[in-house]
């Protein structure tokens, strides 16, 4: 595992950071994917706010790892009813009790178009009560924007994947220069291989050519057919070649999924794959 620096605290954080978001697990499994992240290195663990189940698994993994040596995340939904905000600093309170923690090293919303002044002036409040390290906002689909380096925010996480372009890369850069910490998320932004074409059935075969599968005609396809590689980790690595993102989201239950992400994180790019990534990112269709 690589290691980045997270804030101005002098933390280190793993080049991916597990997300730990709702989902049909026992609590036995939950346990397996967490330690087997730890395992690999993963330091860095993002809790959402309606993960309840996964909070007993978190107190497990700080007792056993250290509390000094984990970078522990709370994101709340975007989702949030009207005055819902006025109850976070109970949620994040009762959230830090259960897992036995002190506090979050950052807090996060989970949508900066669904911010206020208001909300903004209560995770400060969070930060400044020693309950949060650093405080932000998860960007939405175009990534931020320059306005945010006057909100007061610390951290920000950002889409970044297969599509980034140029632009999103500067203003990535003058934030990191700005010493805001940059998460990414939706490392692998195209989707799964289409499916291919059902061939003609019957006489159809005789006067019809056989249709080409649409798998052979997606631009990202050499993703799927570089050896000894997944197309998610080839975009994972691809990702991580920004140097301004101190750490990715990966969002899996899937305990050999997330092993082979951590083990991407030491590999270098295949040969060609970076340009490769760029050609399509230009041909894809608008």
């Amino acid at each position: 595992m690589r290691y980045r620096p997270f804030n101005q605290a002098g933390l280190a954080v793993s080049a991916i950071t597990l997300t730990l978001e709702p989902a049909s697990l026992s609590e036995a499994k939950r346990m397996e994917l967490v330690f087997s992240a730890l395992e690999a290195g993963i330091n860095s663990f993002e809790l959402a706010d309606t993960s309840a189940d996964w909070r007993p698994v978190l107190q497990a993994a700080i007792e056993a790892a250290g509390r000094n040596v984990l970078v522990l995340t709370w994101r709340a939904p975007s989702s949030r009813d009207p005055g819902a905000m006025g109850a976070l600093k109970a949620q994040v309170s009762g959230c830090l009790e259960q897992i036995g923690a002190a506090r979050f090293d950052a807090v996060l919303l989970d949508d900066d178009g669904a911010s206020s002044p208001a909300d903004t002036a209560e995770l400060q409040a969070l930060r400044g009560e020693g309950l949060a390290g650093a405080v932000g906002v998860t960007c939405g689909r175009s990534g931020p924007n320059l306005d945010l380096l006057n909100a007061g925010y610390d951290v920000l996480a950002t889409p970044f994947g297969l599509q980034a372009d140029a632009g999103l890369r500067k203003r990535l850069r003058i934030l990191g220069e700005r010493n805001i910490t940059l998460m990414g998320y939706d490392f692998f932004d195209v989707g799964a291989a289409p499916a291919a074409a059902e061939a003609p059935k019957g006489l159809g075969r005789f006067f019809k050519r056989a249709p080409v599968a649409l798998a052979d005609t997606d631009i990202y396809e050499f993703l799927r057919r570089t050896p000894s590689w997944s197309a998610e980790e080839i975009a994972l690595a691809y990702a991580l070649t920004e140097p301004s993102i101190a750490t990715v989201r990966v969002q899996t239950t899937d305990v050999a999924t997330l092993n082979g992400l951590a083990k991407a994180v030491e590999r270098e790019l295949p040969a060609g794959a970076a340009a490769q990534i760029e050609m399509a990112r230009f041909s894809a269709p608008a």
